[in-house]
């Protein structure tokens, strides 16, 4: 990735870098929406939160400074789409604080911290796996792909692609060398 997460995080605060925040939506969009349906809100819902929290971040980002004390930006991130879920959450049990729904017996939900945590990883995985796709050959990125991804054994690789055992050794290495990179300067200076 050209830029840390610490510079995107800069970049945005221009408003004039519509690259940097499309890079950003891009990023941290699905990662709302996610949180949002992990947290069982409708899936319109989840978008009209993941927007709300966009817009947020719009207008507050230029005053976002770094504090190591109050927690970084994915303590922010994650505050700003918990409370709007919490609030959406809390106002529907009040119309259905008499209804069948609120009689049934209720599932245990993860606690929201713990689906951020999974979520911020998930997506960021995805995230960089994309740039990964765009700089590697096609080839090495498929053999790490099903390999590492889908769990295809060697020798079923090798058919596939045509490739010896050797060759998808060293692209699974390189693709993962590349993502344990790119995560770390992405989640460098992010909590």
């Amino acid at each position: 990735m050209d830029t840390t997460q610490t510079s995107l995080l800069q970049r945005i605060k221009d408003p004039g870098d519509s690259l940097a925040w499309g890079e950003f939506v891009t990023l941290y969009r699905p990662m709302l929406v996610r949180f949002a349906r992990a947290r069982s809100v409708t899936e319109q819902d989840a978008e009209d939160i993941a927007q709300q929290c966009l817009e947020s971040i719009s207008k507050h980002i230029r005053s976002f400074e770094y504090d190591r004390q109050r927690g970084g930006f994915k303590r922010w991130l994650h505050t700003l789409v918990n409370n709007r879920v919490r609030n959406l959450l809390r106002q529907r049990r009040e119309r259905v604080a008499e209804s069948a729904d609120f009689k049934r017996p209720q599932e245990r939900e993860r606690p929201p911290e713990e689906i951020w945590e999974q979520l911020w990883l998930q997506e960021h995985v995805r995230y960089c796996l994309a740039k990964i796709r765009e700089r590697v050959e096609d080839r090495t990125f498929r053999a790490f792909e099903f390999r590492t991804l889908r769990e295809w054994p060697v020798d079923r690789v090798c058919q596939v692609l045509d490739m010896t055992p050797e060759q998808v050794h060293v692209a699974k290495s390189r693709v993962t060398r590349h993502l344990r990179e790119m995560m770390s300067e992405m989640l460098a200076g992010t909590n």
